[in-house]
């Protein structure tokens, strides 16, 4: 599409907006946006075409053209968005003169002189007010508003005239209200605290952080800081404990403690430290892993005697996901407790943007069955299987019979070309009498690890083997067929 066709469409779109949808300033900022970038290097001529015997539609550029009886409009080359703005103000306005600039020229229709005749009667004073076209701008000067005796509103909140919408002035109205609003709810807050009415407390918390995004970005931080500190430690300690006894409030819950921060974060550790509830840990994961201010606290547990703690760390730094826990989680393949390791190992696979591969490549090796089957899990949990050759090769050497199905599971739920044909190699590889192969339980869970994964991939595996291998093989790889059809 040339400039020309851009600004005319993009233009229009602005003239629309300011007529049907004058609210939508995110809409109108867009499209004015556009059109400047379509005249920024090229000027731009539009002509109204009044000699077309199809009138356009009214909310085209042309159609606004034709109704104010506009001939053409020139716009020169780097025209100012300001400009741009005045004039399609003008044209969505149905009375307002329709002004020329610097880098703007208007053509208006010639009015042909109608021959002389007798005058027309006088106007009465009713017909005479609603003939006359408002003054200069499209918003009522202040002697023609329905209540001119309101007061004006002086120095930093006075309104700055027609411009405010373009340079994003927040209306005076709303921002009145929504201080009025915040004033209301911090005064509840106090309230609440006072009265130990903790879920009135828990509730008005999350009114308040739910306004965070309509404040001023100028007034965010300051009014972040005035939330956390309304909320005392008190309160923070009861949230938690509404949260851990009702599964209901810990959608609120977690807005509001992820926003106090780092003092939510340590009366949720100490609550893991002492023994969680049974049922409760994973909304103590979810809050702590969207608190980044939490991550030193939770670092200096990974030097705690008691794995438990070390294990809730480890899985703590996996949701947090900073790169620079994978050498912290790394140190952990050592420990002496498996669960440990295991919980270690996994949070490794969670951290995308950490240098991982290496740790998840010695983890792959480790003595211990389980920790190389957490090995496996992670693999193909980190950057969608990046390291799925690893699990390949390993399963030539694996003999583990716990370790070895992670392994071919891991490269079923991947279902990638490589993988799939990976486990169609083990399906295919019957063992023979020099123990070379696989046996028929093996060469099932590669099968098996097939339908864990919908890839186009490993569904053309599966018909192959349903049409190429035999026995067991062939029947299972059938069987998995259905079952998928079916579910399809």
């Amino acid at each position: 599409m040339d400039s020309r066709s851009t600004f005319v469409k993009r233009f229009g779109d602005l003239i629309a907006l300011l007529r049907v949808d004058p609210g939508n300033d995110a809409a109108q900022d867009l499209a004015l946006t556009a059109a400047a970038a379509a005249v920024e290097s090229d000027p731009v001529e539009v002509e109204a075409g009044v000699e077309w015997s199809v009138i356009p539609d009214d909310l085209t550029l042309k159609g606004r053209l034709l109704a104010r009886r506009v001939e053409a409009i020139r716009i020169a080359a780097g025209a100012e968005p300001d400009e741009l703005l005045a004039l399609a103000r003008a044209l969505s306005h149905d009375q307002v003169p329709v002004p020329s600039s610097l880098n703007v020229t208007v053509t208006m229709v010639e009015e042909l002189t109608p021959p002389p005749s007798s005058p027309p009667a006088p106007l009465s004073r009713p017909e005479r007010s609603q003939a006359q076209p408002r003054r200069g701008t499209d918003r009522r000067g202040w002697q023609e508003r329905r209540r001119p005796g309101r007061a004006q509103h002086p120095g930093f909140d006075r309104r700055r005239g027609p411009d405010r919408r373009g340079t994003g002035e927040r209306r005076l109205y709303l921002i009145s209200a929504q201080r009025d609003e915040i004033e209301r709810l911090h005064e509840a807050l106090a309230r609440g605290s006072r009265e130990l009415a903790w879920e009135a407390v828990l509730a008005t918390a999350a009114a308040l952080v739910r306004l965070v995004p309509k404040v001023p970005a100028a007034d965010r931080r300051t009014y972040g800081i005035q939330v956390r500190r309304a909320i005392p430690r008190p309160a923070v300690d009861a949230i938690v404990d509404l949260a851990a006894r009702d599964p209901a409030l810990r959608g609120h819950a977690t807005d509001v403690l992820r926003w106090v921060g780092s003092d939510a974060a340590e009366v949720i550790l100490d609550r893991l430290v002492q023994g969680e509830a049974a049922g409760v840990r994973g909304f103590y994961y979810e809050v702590l892993g969207g608190i980044p201010g939490a991550y030193p606290l939770v670092t200096a547990l990974l030097a705690s005697h008691r794995p438990d703690e070390v294990r809730h760390a480890a899985v703590l730094l996996g949701r947090l996901g900073q790169p620079a826990a994978v050498a912290e989680l790394a140190s952990l393949l050592t420990h002496h407790d498996e669960s440990v390791r295991v919980a270690g190992v996994r949070a490794i696979g969670e951290i995308h943007d950490g240098p991982a591969a290496e740790p998840l490549r010695r983890a792959l090796q480790h003595p211990d069955g389980r920790t190389r089957a957490a090995a496996a899990e992670a693999i193909a949990t980190w950057r969608g299987g990046a390291l799925a050759l690893l699990l390949v090769g390993a399963l030539e050497n694996e003999r583990d019979r716990d370790a070895w199905p992670a392994l071919v599971h891991a490269l079923g739920r991947l279902g990638t070309v490589e993988t799939s044909g990976a486990l169609a190699g083990i399906a295919l590889a019957r063992r023979g009498l020099l123990r070379q192969g696989y046996s028929s339980g093996q060469r099932l869970a590669a099968v098996e690890a097939l339908g864990l994964s919908d890839s186009p991939p490993a569904l053309t595996t599966l018909e192959r083997l349903a049409r190429d291998a035999e026995g067991v093989v062939r029947y299972a790889a059938d069987r998995m067929l259905h079952a998928e059809r079916r579910a399809g």
